[in-house]
């Protein structure tokens, strides 16, 4: 096994090349974590999210979002949905507020060092979380809040780019229980000018679970296929927390006497994403 790695790692390092700060070639985002990407001066993006709902209740949820390039390093952007906009059911449960995105890019990419951003993000993913079945109030993905990224990116034999990721963040949500930062990281890897692949491990250190909810979550893994129907539009289809690791409560036990609270797995979901970007 160690002589496997070995040898991948030297093919990587053989046939990789640094492809320098391409914006057009850096995403801003793997499936939900931030990447060192931001939007070109006068460029923006509209994104539309189509996700299984938080609360059982509602069978589908579905959240839009607009972006914008200030500068070459600074982006901003607003985000709102709700669960229930497309279903049978007569009412949409929206969200209690838009989401807020401001993002700068500190330094570029150089030969040796990787790019770094950062910014706030006040949007949740996933649909809502009630303080019941997840043990606080606020989104199934908590909002990254404050968070540092950093990304690379080469080249292998002159035609696939590879991009590594790596993100900090602290999240104001459930803060009074969670104080401390999570980590994520990730890689994409663009195959042609069409098709790109993206994957990345939330460690999930901001997410509890256990029976009082007093041991953080083993992580959640994601991962999602990029298709570029054109350089203005592209649709990708993401799998979430592809371990089943986030947890909701159901109930309580009573055959001790006391209320055992009951956890099931929150189980693993699709997710649909629709990006079209332009500039002014």
């Amino acid at each position: 096994m160690k002589i496997l790695v070995r040898i991948i790692t030297l093919c990587i390092a053989v046939t990789a090349s640094y492809t320098g700060a391409q914006e057009n070639l850096q995403p801003r985002r793997l499936v939900d974590m931030h990447t060192a990407g931001v939007l070109p001066r006068g460029h923006y993006d509209l994104e539309c999210r189509f996700y299984a709902a938080g609360d059982r209740d509602y069978e589908s949820g579905m959240m839009t979002g607009v972006s914008v390039g200030l500068t070459d390093r600074f982006t901003v952007g607003l985000s709102y949905g709700g669960e229930g906009i497309i279903g049978r059911r007569s009412d949409v449960n929206w969200n209690d507020q838009p989401g807020v995105l401001i993002k700068y890019r500190l330094f570029e990419e150089r030969y040796v060092t990787p790019a770094l951003a950062v910014g706030y993000d006040h949007q949740g993913l996933g649909g809502t979380a009630g303080a019941y079945e997840f043990g606080y109030d606020g989104y199934i993905f908590k909002s990254p809040g404050f968070f540092a990224a950093l990304s690379k990116n080469y080249i292998m034999l002159s035609i696939v780019q590879i991009g590594l990721h790596g993100t900090s963040n602290y999240s104001l949500e459930d803060r009074k229980n969670v104080n401390w930062p999570n980590f994520m990281t990730g890689f994409d890897i663009t195959i042609n000018e069409e098709l790109a692949f993206v994957m990345e491990y939330d460690f999930a250190l901001n997410d509890r679970t256990g029976k009082k909810w007093k041991y953080h979550s083993p992580g959640f893994l994601n991962a999602g296929l990029r298709w570029a129907f054109s350089p203005n539009f592209h649709l990708e289809f993401d799998v979430k927390d592809i371990f089943e690791n986030k947890m909701r409560r159901i109930g309580d036990n009573m055959d001790t006497g006391e209320p055992v609270p009951v956890r099931v797995k929150n189980g693993w979901s699709r997710e649909l994403k629709v990006l079209y970007y332009s500039q002014f």
